[in-house]
């Protein structure tokens, strides 16, 4: 536990001795980094630079929203690697989401977490998700947000709030490792179907592809979107849902809610509340319909 009270203790100590006093306009703040591990740590970054053609204004379309990437044997020399156009300081406190990649099924991501904390000063609040090639993210430019990072970022917490994904932190991951537990991490895909939500011409884009479990560092397994809704509600970490079922025959939708399930055997017992989407009531037909559903669901995952 002395790793995870020197955490919690640098949470508190917003103004350390050490301050960086770099002027921001000095800095190159980074809005997104990319991680994958070939052999070496391979960082690819979304930055915004006040030298890009758009001033100081934050403004993808200004291009002052750069791609920039570096490979080294670890990851702080991948991120000296980097190099900056305009040689400014990379800081990292402001970063908004961070993606393990491809590399960590082998090789643990440990070692890089605490190095962005302890030495990048990324933020504990920082949320964290994995791709199967994190780079391709940095690749995207998004319409949508004043800068390429916040699409993705919209992604995970819209999902998160209607209980189908997690939302996991930096701090999470430091204190579950801590702890020895493993954390639940929200996956992006690329797909070709979203034209208007990238200015490339092909849309192509990332859409929430279900998660991975990571523990000590390294990434397990592949769960759907509909296995990784079922396993926030068994680890605690949602009590509600947004739930598709079939009620004569007729495919419906409805919000599961106060959403409770207890191993009995070899099965479960589900309890819940429903409403309508616009918190109207469902018939007691309708509810038993939705029930069974949401059991179906907690059970397959179990």
């Amino acid at each position: 536990m002395k790793k995870l009270a020197l955490i919690i203790i640098g949470t508190l100590l917003l103004t350390g001795c050490e301050a960086d006093m770099t002027e921001l306009g000095n800095r190159a703040i980074i809005q997104a980094a990319a991680i994958d591990f070939n052999g070496n740590y391979q960082v690819s970054a979304l930055l915004f630079s006040g030298g890009g053609s758009g001033g100081d204004t934050i403004d993808a379309s200004q291009e002052n929203v750069i791609k920039v990437s570096g490979e080294g044997e670890t990851l702080a020399e991948a991120i000296d690697n980097i190099s900056l156009i305009d040689g400014k300081k990379l800081y990292m406190a402001e970063t908004k989401l961070l993606i393990l990649g491809s590399g960590f099924e082998k090789v643990s991501a440990a070692d890089a977490l605490e190095t962005l904390y302890f030495d990048m000063r990324c933020s504990l609040n920082m949320p964290v998700c994995c791709a199967e090639s994190a780079e391709f993210l940095t690749d995207l430019q998004f319409t949508e947000g004043i800068t390429s990072a916040e699409k993705p970022l919209a992604l995970i917490e819209n999902a998160n709030r209607m209980g189908v994904s997690p939302k996991t932190t930096l701090l999470d991951l430091l204190a579950d490792s801590e702890g020895g537990r493993a954390s639940l991490l929200p996956r992006l895909a690329p797909t070709k179907n979203g034209r208007g939500m990238t200015s490339g011409e092909d849309g192509r884009t990332a859409v929430l592809n279900g998660s991975r479990y990571i523990k000590d560092g390294m990434l397990y397994g592949y769960y759907s979107d509909v296995e990784t809704a079922a396993l926030m509600l068994l680890s605690g970490k949602s009590d509600k849902l947004v739930l598709n079922y079939l009620h004569n025959d007729e495919e419906r939708t409805c919000e599961a809610y106060s959403i409770r399930a207890v191993p009995d055997g070899n099965n479960w017992r589900v309890s819940a509340k429903f409403r309508t989407r616009n918190g109207g009531a469902l018939s007691e037909s309708e509810q038993r319909s939705a029930l069974s559903a949401l059991t179906e669901l907690i059970s397959s995952a179990a």
